[in-house]
């Protein structure tokens, strides 16, 4: 729920014929969360955002009259002290990696989705900024019971998705391939900076999504950003919602050294997805979602997906259940799963208390992977409140 900032008098009655109005949301989320894997010297205990990622937002709308609207929405994504841990390691890290006197880059000011926008309502809607992907709303908010966080199919633990994302937080909104300890975890896309995106009105329950991050391919590598292109096209009428989702990767054929990350030039990565939703009753919603991730050279990614999540409300608690798996087709053959269970106690409409289990199973059969933490088992307990 949001609140208006009715104290800002100034912005709120611009003139007789504008009026500019600026709220403040957000999401607080913190639990006790219990990692148990399969190499002993990864497990783990601590108190983080455990059901969602917690995150406070600005917006500010300009209503021009006559359907006509200019706006922006400024996030950002946060962790205790941030995202600094007891021992002080990440925030030596983080100040080497900064000049020695700058938090790291996942602690900054407006780190997550940010956008200026002007929207028409006969036209639809011109986004310009750090956006968010549409596969991300496919895959935690269509087709899935989890959102993010301890359940989810697609957090940083366990992704449906192979090949580039921008899933890992050391590489705040770039394109990178997967590379770090959860390499066997799969990737994600999440938002990329550089974006320019439409979304059309609602026609009859249809709304088209089309998103585009500018490609810049130098000769010598230096300064290159990659190619992205997002799209969606959404129909929800009802209990029903369907959405088809793709998010591709371009590689410039001179990026033999990007700026983005390890990748590899002249080359594409496209993954698609497929998500439903339907209210089967007022008290039970069942969610489904099925794709691939596939690269132009066959090498990068080739794997199928499908997930399955329930969603049963029985007078103040919500029960979820959601499974997932991934079939790899490369050479590595990196098949995974998961299995994910959690319950909310809704204290409020923006409050709740909750549980949360998932067993992560990200290929440990593999020998060539016997130092990755291919096996994890994750319980957490805590609470969040939205406002």
């Amino acid at each position: 729920m949001k609140k208006t900032l009715v104290a800002i008098a100034a912005l709120t009655a611009v003139s007789a014929f504008a009026q500019t109005t600026v709220t403040i949301d957000g999401y607080m989320d913190r639990g006790y969360t219990k990692t148990d894997s399969n190499k002993e010297a990864k497990d783990a205990k601590g108190i983080s955002s455990s059901a969602g990622t917690s995150t406070v937002g600005i917006k500010v709308v300009e209503d021009l009259g006559k359907g006509m609207k200019i706006g922006l929405s400024v996030n950002t994504d946060f962790a205790d002290a941030g995202g600094l841990t007891q021992d002080g390691a990440a925030a030596a890290a983080g100040a080497a990696a900064n000049g020695g006197n700058v938090p790291t880059a996942s602690a900054t000011f407006a780190n997550s989705q940010s956008f200026l926008y002007a929207e028409d309502a006969k036209l639809g809607k011109v986004q310009l900024g750090n956006i968010n992907n549409e596969m991300l709303t496919a895959l935690t908010g269509v087709g899935a019971a989890f959102s993010t966080g301890v359940g989810s199919a697609y957090s940083s633990s366990w992704s449906v998705l192979n090949g580039y994302g921008t899933g890992a937080s050391d590489k705040q909104n770039q394109v990178t391939a997967v590379t770090n300890d959860n390499e066997t975890a799969g990737a994600r896309g999440i938002r990329q900076a550089n974006t320019v995106k439409y979304v059309s009105p609602n026609i009859m329950g249809v709304t088209v999504a089309y998103g585009l991050a500018l490609k810049n391919d130098v000769n010598a590598g230096t300064g290159s950003t990659v190619g992205v292109t997002d799209m969606s096209l959404t129909y929800a009428n009802g209990p029903l919602t369907a959405m088809y989702a793709s998010l591709k990767y371009n590689v410039g054929a001179n990026d033999t050294a990007p700026t983005n990350g390890s990748l590899t030039a002249g080359t594409t990565n496209t993954h698609t997805a497929t998500a439903v939703s339907y209210a089967v009753l007022p008290t039970l919603k069942l969610s489904a979602a099925m794709g691939n991730s596939k690269s132009s050279n066959g090498t990068i990614a080739d794997s199928t997906f499908t997930q399955y999540g329930v969603t049963y409300t029985m007078g103040q608690f919500d029960i979820m259940a959601q499974i997932a798996k991934v079939d790899d087709k490369l050479t590595a053959n990196i098949d995974r799963k998961m299995t994910g269970l959690g319950v909310n106690y809704n204290l409020s409409k923006t409050a709740r208390a909750y549980v949360r289990y998932d067993s992560l199973d990200r290929d440990s059969a593999h020998a060539h992977l016997d130092t990755k933490s291919t096996q994890l088992k994750r319980t957490a307990i805590g609470i969040s409140k939205s406002f």
